[in-house]
């Protein structure tokens, strides 16, 4: 039985009114921070959690650094150590305390720490979380707390120097910091230092909770029994009462507690267990726990605890086409739909509480059930996880090691070691957590890219087998162990594209499209057992192209905006493609809006042609959700929060039921696919238009059931008869599923030719703006097609559709949520359509 995971909170002391308490204090380290080049120039104030940069613009003392190209302006930060200090009291409260400890967590990367001038802490791993007892320096007023930060490059150049040959992905595999802050093909480099997070100090007599993590021990309909491993450490030999409480019942154990650190576990029982489940399978039920820790009716210690009851497997098993790689949560298959996510900002302390949840909204609906947390970021903050718990979505958790090779060394294995133990401890409790992978194409990159080249069969012997310690040995032994049932998966994918097993077993990489400068149709054929990763690049929202940028940089090649986009080949990639399938617009503004067309248009049909082959194929994510900075990349999300094209495109290509339409032989084919958790009675109904408005045919056909084990043709029509006679280059396909009581569950506009090829006639879009209670609602309507309608306005808000087709004659409303209230909202809207960038 797997294990069952949960949310934890350490309370902080309470009143027990009758009863005396000494519970814990657990207070965070909150007051003014100053920080300063090292041994230069004068403090300055910031506030905390900080990095080197952001302190520094808040300070006036460097421009945006997002801003043109100011970026290559500030690489000198890199180079310098920087210092922060505080001052802070402490109270009496706390001070008479047996045990008093600071806590540090986000210390940005090698840092030495003081207080009161002694030197309580030397870290050298951003991931880490580090405990100093801290008693014996401390005094009641005026401590001073201390924090020298070393230069990551010059700090990890000896050992670099040492190695005596060059790891693949340079001197950043030295260092236990965020990878992609040394620059990435859609990322700026930015290698600074600073406190990503509060310190805390925690204040305890007699006992303390270290950590607590609620599992299942079986489960049924009827009964799910609960099991809380806790860890504590205790100066006194006594017996304590566990109170173990969810909602109004309650389980009591008596237990025997010992002098130092130890492990115990106490049992509870739930009727009729509500299970969580992912996004469309169901509601991601949670419960609240409560463990309350008594010696003689005084309080020792409490925890809360929040935690759903399912069940996670990845199935990897031969089959006749090879292996299978998919996700059973509660024994049922999944077909997971979704993204790879990287941080929100290249500067971590600046993301704000209201930017996860508003992300997290975002992925909900967009219809997604899973995110990758990718390995060259960071182990997301505790609010992301929470988000995902509670709007069910699963979450494949990279460890944070990717594209290189790592180096061997004792110290370099203990360190790895003691982060993966403590994020694993920190991450089991969520129930979102299905997937550990050791890294993000290490193998592929070490097999496939070349690297064994440029060492001798010495040098790659030992850079293999550290590997092999790493992602074979240590990671997937504390998985296992500590875990809590969660599978591992040494790399992703199994194998690159250049090995003929990736498109039958394991997950995989395709870019075949976009690097090898493959057709999107490509994408039709290359279906592998799970596509965890493809993409294609885009420019951002004009604005978001306005807010980095003067008029004068907005051109293709243009300083600025080659310093945002960051792959070598990006825009000549961009603008080869859209060569192919779509005219060359006439202005650097229509490219853009074109490039996100392109971009959509290419991921539609990576994401039908997975669903297509469902369940052959289980689970698609697409490279990549959203964006560190404002940049041209492979997002759908950009910088600013921004929807492109592609993500409204995601949004619909990803609802439970979809149509997935395809030519084969002169005959077009309808199929189907669905992720709801019962069989669906639908109606299909296929019509051809002009684009001009005559309809052609007009087909539909009652009571097709369609089942969500696999995908199935449930429409097939001769072309011929289909377009009656017309040429496909002026003809929509407008196909429609509806369930029995009429609801209409998919709509797909299918054209037989690519955007370039299509006879678009002229048309003139009206619009009829109308204030409503969320916002305004804004109605269209067009003689002929209009192709990707895109509406903007310089107002915050979002529109319900964007990017869309309006057929002939069609009225449709689209919604601009806003909390604005417009003085003359008749021109406060923008419209443009394929035809005018011709």
């Amino acid at each position: 039985m797997r294990h069952f995971l949960f949310l934890l909170f350490i309370l902080p002391a309470m009143p027990a009114f009758s009863q005396p308490t000494t519970t814990p204090i657990r207070q965070p380290l909150r007051t003014s921070w100053e920080f300063r080049e090292a041994h230069n120039g004068e403090w300055l104030p910031t506030a905390v959690p900080a990095s080197v940069h952001t302190a520094l613009l808040a300070n006036k003392k460097i421009e945006d650094p997002f801003y043109g190209d100011n970026e290559l302006k500030l690489q000198w930060i890199e180079q310098k150590d920087w210092e922060f200090r505080a001052s802070f009291d402490v109270d009496a409260q706390t001070l008479e305390r047996k045990h008093v400890e600071m806590v540090f967590s986000g210390l940005d990367t090698y840092a030495h720490v003081y207080l009161n001038d002694s030197l309580i802490l030397e870290a050298d791993n951003m991931f880490r979380r580090w405990q100093v007892d801290v008693k014996p320096f401390l005094k009641p007023t005026g401590n001073q707390l201390h924090i020298y930060f070393e230069s990551p490059l010059r700090k990890a150049a000896a050992d670099w120097e040492a190695l005596g040959y060059e790891l693949p992905g340079g001197i950043r595999t030295m260092t236990r910091k965020a990878q992609f802050h040394y620059g990435w093909d859609w990322g700026p480099r930015f290698v600074g230092a600073g406190i990503l997070s509060l310190p805390e100090l925690v204040a305890w007599d007699d006992f303390l909770l270290e950590n607590v993590f609620v599992t299942t021990q079986r489960v049924s309909e009827e009964e799910a029994v609960m099991v809380a491993r806790f860890r504590y450490r205790s100066d006194i030999s006594t017996t304590v009462v566990v109170s173990f409480k969810e909602a109004k019942r309650k389980s009591i154990e008596h237990r025997n507690i010992a002098v130092g650190v130890h492990e115990d576990s106490v049992t509870y029982s739930i009727d009729h267990p509500q299970l969580w489940w992912c996004a469309g399978m169901g509601e991601p039920h949670l419960y609240d726990f409560e463990l309350d820790f008594k010696q003689n009716g005084r309080l020792l210690e409490q925890a809360a605890v929040r935690t759903g009851v399912r069940t996670i497997e990845l199935v990897t098993e031969p089959d006749d086409a090879g292996e299978t790689f998919y996700f059973k949560l509660n024994g049922k298959p999944v077909f997971t739909k979704g993204a790879n996510y990287i941080p929100q900002d290249i500067f971590q302390d600046r993301v704000k509480p209201s930017q996860y949840k508003h992300l997290l909204d975002d992925v909900a609906a967009s219809n997604m059930n899973m995110l990758r947390v990718w390995g060259g970021g960071i182990y997301e903050d505790e609010l992301f996880y929470q988000l995902c718990d509670a709007r069910g979505i699963l979450v494949w958790q990279d460890f944070m090691y990717a594209c290189a090779m790592y180096p061997g060394s004792g110290s370099f294995f203990k360190n790895a070691a003691s982060e993966a133990y403590e994020q694993i401890e920190r991450l089991r409790q969520h129930p979102c957590i299905a997937l550990w992978c050791g890294n993000n194409e290490n193998n592929e990159a070490w097999h496939n890219w070349g690297w064994q080249m440029q060492f001798n069969e010495t040098q790659r012997a030992q850079i293999w087998r550290d590997y092999k310690n790493l992602f074979n040995d240590i990671l997937p032994t504390y998985v296992e162990n500590y875990g809590g049932g969660v599978p591992y998966w040494e790399s992703s994918p199994k194998y690159g594209r250049g090995n003929s097993k990736s498109l039958v077993e394991g997950d995989a990489h395709y870019w075949g499209v976009w690097h090898d400068e493959e057709p999107f149709e490509v994408l039709n054929k290359k279906v592998p057992r799970y596509m965890s990763e493809y993409g294609f690049q885009s420019f951002p929202d004009w604005a978001t192209i306005e807010a980095f940028s003067k008029p004068e940089d907005r051109e293709l090649e243009s300083p600025v905006m080659l310093n945002h986009q960051k792959h070598p080949r990006g825009n000549a990639l961009i603008a080869e493609y859209l060569r192919r399938d779509f005219r060359v617009p006439r202005t650097f503004e229509d490219f853009v809006y074109v490039s996100q067309l392109l971009q959509a248009e290419g991921m539609r049909t990576g994401i039908e042609a997975h669903r297509r082959n469902k369940p052959y194929c289980m689970g698609t994510l697409y490279w990549q959700l959203n964006d560190v900075w404002p940049v041209a990349s492979w997002s759908g999300i950009d910088y600013y929060g921004r929807w492109k094209a592609m993500q409204y495109y995601v949004r619909d290509a990803y609802k439970p039921v979809v149509a997935l339409p395809v030519v084969e032989d002169d005959i077009l084919k309808v199929y189907a696919s669905s992720d709801l958790p019962a069989d669906t009675t639908v109606t299909i109904q296929v019509r051809a238009l002009t684009l001009e408005g005559r309809l052609l045919s007009d087909v539909e056909t009652q009571d097709v059931v369609v089942q969500p084990d696999s995908a199935r043709m449930i429409w097939q029509g001769y072309l011929k008869t289909v377009l009656d006679r017309r040429k496909p280059d002026d003809v929509v396909i407008d196909i429609r599923i509806r369930d029995r009581a009429g609801e209409e569950l998919c709509k797909r506009l299918f054209y037989l030719v690519s955007p370039k090829k299509l006879s678009l006639p002229r048309t003139t879009v009206t619009m009829e703006v109308k204030q409503v209670t969320e916002g305004y609602a804004l109605t269209l309507e067009s003689t002929n097609l209009a192709k990707n309608v895109y509406l903007s306005t310089d107002v915050d808000g979002r529109f319900s559709d964007n990017y869309f087709d309006l057929l002939p004659g069609e009225r449709r409303t689209i919604l601009f949520r806003t909390n604005r209230i417009l003085d003359t909202p008749e021109s406060a809207f923008r419209l443009k359509h394929l035809h005018e960038t011709y």
